[in-house]
């Protein structure tokens, strides 16, 4: 999936105002250039595979660890960029968003710091993720004319 197109589902727009529950809430953009750092631990969901075969059948959510920029460029050489990008799951834990969680949330520090863009092909650790951060402005030029 194109970058951007991650980016409009994070802004999908909805024919009315969502009512707000218990179970339907808000999450609060970074401010400025709010950065996650590495080691820090985020909540990740998701309705994506759980293994090579099997489908979630209920919303899954995990705690990941936030890895350095080094341990994402040694694996997607040609596509992770620090700059846009957070490299997110402890490889030894074999935990991270998988096939069908692309678009899902990052939270850290109950904020919304990326969104599920890629993994490896057989669903091991690290995931990347898009730096929401990084967006802000294009996010909210576009907001505007929602």
């Amino acid at each position: 999936m194109h970058p951007l197109l991650l980016l409009l589902a994070l802004l999908l727009p909805l024919e009315r105002k969502a009512k707000l529950t218990a179970a339907v809430k808000t999450l609060p953009l970074p401010r400025g250039k709010a950065r996650v750092r590495p080691g820090q631990v985020c909540s990740v969901a998701g309705w994506g595979r759980i293994s090579m075969d099997t489908l979630a059948t209920t919303l899954q959510e995990v705690s990941l660890e936030v890895q350095t920029d080094w341990e994402c460029r040694s694996i997607f050489r040609d596509y992770y960029i620090g700059a846009t990008h957070i490299c997110v799951g402890d490889p030894k834990k074999m935990k991270t968003g998988f096939k069908g969680d692309s678009g899902g949330p990052l939270v850290c520090n109950n904020m919304v710091q990326g969104i599920f863009s890629y993994g490896k092909n057989d669903g091991t650790p690290p995931g990347v993720f898009m730096k929401v951060s990084h967006f802000l402005p294009w996010i909210k030029r576009t907001i505007k004319h929602l």
